[in-house]
């Protein structure tokens, strides 16, 4: 079955949906779109529907991926054209391309992303002092973070072997964080996680919450998206 990769954009109110909130909307736009979406065997079918990686709620996501899977051969731009009309705000496509049956799935070739998080801080501060407080940061030996498992129990994870880069400037009274983070099914790093850590282990403190966005994602420890197509 020809399969479609879509490059697309999470934004707007649609930031806030949930990773299952998302397949179900793009489900439900395909299927307005009247396109033939292909469903998989057994008793509970469900649409060929597979996604990158999952972003967490509140994230912005300006170049997001998603495979989709139809009966039948239509064109790319025809495609491109009926989904983006059946949308709903918030999720903008960018691009879609027919891709290869023997190109790899996207959850088994994107592991890094990269970050962006905005917020106003409570005080002044010199450019210098927040470079220290970064260096010192990545300077620890561990970072651990508190998680939860499948079953509820409460453990320290180290989430310092997947920072593969962070950095961290300002601008009047403006916060900006940068990173470069594992992501995928094996040692993921949460964004939110990292910024929290940072914060607590510096001592700074922002008013309201951090805007925060996920800028890129590549394969393979290639930083270049175009190889996921």
């Amino acid at each position: 079955m020809p399969r479609y990769r879509v490059m697309y954009a999470k934004e707007g109110p649609a930031r806030y949906l949930s990773h299952l909130d998302l397949i179900r909307t793009f489900d439900r736009a395909a299927r307005r779109a009247g396109l033939p979406v292909a469903f998989s065997q057994g008793f509970n079918p469900h649409p060929k529907l597979f996604f990158a990686a999952p972003l967490a709620v509140g994230t912005i996501g300006d170049a997001e991926f998603a495979d989709m899977e139809l009966t039948g051969d239509v064109p790319a731009g025809i495609v491109a054209k009926a989904l983006s009309d059946a949308m709903p705000e918030g999720l903008r496509l960018i691009e879609i391309r027919l891709v290869p049956d023997n190109l790899p799935a996207l959850m088994a070739v994107v592991d890094r992303a990269a970050y962006s998080a905005r917020a106003v801080l409570d005080d002044s501060l010199e450019r210098e002092t927040l470079e220290k407080a970064a260096a010192d940061f990545l300077a620890m030996p561990e970072i651990l973070v508190e998680r939860r498992s499948k079953t509820g129990e409460k453990r320290m994870f180290d989430i310092k072997p997947g920072i593969f880069a962070m950095s961290a400037w300002i601008n009047n009274d403006i916060i900006v964080l940068l990173a470069e983070l594992k992501t995928g099914s094996s040692g993921n790093i949460r964004f939110e996680e990292l910024i929290a850590a940072f914060m607590k282990c510096s001592g700074l403190r922002v008013r309201g919450n951090f805007e925060m966005r996920r800028k890129a994602l590549y394969p393979n420890g290639k930083k270049d998206q175009e190889m996921l197509w």
